[in-house]
């Protein structure tokens, strides 16, 4: 875990405009130092390599999207809102934070590992935001699903909109909404349904 200072905060910001610029295997580590506005010296004094600079990229997105759940939280506490307004906190991520768009549109490969390296504590992070949804959700209530898997389906539907961006996405908050509560109904239907016919 990179020691979190302005330095290096300048720093990372730097490579993140280098990755979006160059792409992960062209840039260098003097287009880190030359976007972040710290000399070769500053830069090597935190970072070795580029494999360390990555990773500090890696950290930084895990950081501020876990305070963008935070902030959205704790404005709108209420758990009955609480699945839409972790939607479109994960969903808003994308236009606060355009240069790590660029890294999603020009670099894709480096995004999908970044998230098999970090989908653990992505994973517990979003667990926490959206405890409240996740004990009252039928699948859990009725043993189909445990939160954690329930948590992890809604993870990999929200990035598909990342991943996979489409028209529309003003309203695509309310349409992961709907369809998300729609099908762990089901889910949680279909199970008691399938209990009684057991117990009959």
């Amino acid at each position: 875990m990179t020691a979190i200072t302005k330095t290096t905060e300048k720093i990372v910001d730097g490579a993140i405009r280098a990755v979006g610029r160059y792409g992960v295997r062209k840039f260098s580590m003097s287009d880190v130092y030359t976007e972040a506005g710290v000399s070769r010296g500053t830069l090597y004094r935190y970072f070795k390599s580029k494999e360390q600079v990555l990773e500090a990229v890696g950290e930084h997105v895990e950081r501020t999207l876990h305070t963008a759940l935070d902030d959205a939280v704790s404005a709108q506490p209420e758990p009955e809102n609480r699945l839409e307004i972790v939607l479109q906190a994960l969903l808003d991520y994308r236009t606060t934070h355009p240069e790590i768009m660029r890294i999603v549109e020009s670099e894709p490969s480096v995004v999908l590992d970044l998230l098999s390296r970090e989908f653990n504590r992505l994973l517990a992070v979003v667990s926490d935001a959206l405890d409240p949804v996740l004990r009252d959700a039928p699948p859990v209530r009725d043993g189909t699903l445990t939160k954690r898997q329930l948590a992890e389906m809604f993870i990999r539907l929200t990035l598909s909109v990342y991943l996979v961006p489409s028209a529309g996405s003003d309203a695509t908050a309310e349409r992961v909404a709907s369809l998300w509560k729609s099908m762990t109904a089901a889910a949680g239907s279909s199970s008691g349904r399938s209990r009684t016919r057991a117990a009959g």
